[in-house]
């Protein structure tokens, strides 16, 4: 509850009085020196809830658009100078506008380390190399819900599979500001 109640930039006077309880309530909860009813920890959590709906971005807000990415038929040669013209480390894979996974130039560098013809790997398609899509998530997610995907992913798309409308990497959630 305190990383939350931190990260949303509250204190513990705030979180009290939008939840109606008690500030030394709340340092006792923190603090795990007490176990609070079920209609306390209800009404904390609301506030908690509303907090976050209340501040902070959106991930429409930090998402870069449009999605730049690799149609599946792109050799892994062409694959690697639209990542080096663009400056990604990593980049979606394309089926039309549907996305179907993903490439990473540490994926492609274990593929061309590891052959005995690194030219007729990087003459490959995309398509028979692909890594899983990153995660997708809603515009209207909150950033603050988007750092524990990246403990996992380099990346986050925003909008569906069918319709990626921006992408948000690790940097962009960095640079959006406090939390």
């Amino acid at each position: 509850m305190k990383k939350i109640r931190t990260q949303l930039g509250y204190t513990q006077g705030a979180i009290a009085r939008a939840a109606g309880v008690s500030q030394s309530i709340i340092a006792k909860i923190e603090a795990g020196s007490v176990d609070p009813t079920y209609n306390t920890l209800s009404a904390i959590s609301r506030a908690l809830v509303a907090g976050s709906a209340d501040r902070g971005n959106r991930a429409s807000t930090i998402m870069s658009s449009p999605v730049i990415g690799v149609h599946e038929n792109t050799t892994l040669a062409e694959c690697v100078e639209v990542m080096k013209e663009r400056g990604f480390s990593q980049i979606p894979v394309l089926s039309g506008k549907k996305m179907v996974g993903t490439i990473s130039e540490g994926h492609i560098m274990s593929l061309v380390s590891s052959s005995p013809d690194p030219r007729a790997v990087l003459a490959e398609k995309v398509m028979a190399h692909l890594l899983p899509s990153f995660p997708i998530v809603a515009r209207d997610t909150p950033v603050e819900a988007l750092f524990s995907l990246f403990r996992f992913f380099p990346a986050v798309v925003v909008g569906s599979a069918d319709q990626p409308e921006g992408i948000i990497t690790k940097i962009d959630l960095l640079t959006s500001g406090p939390r």
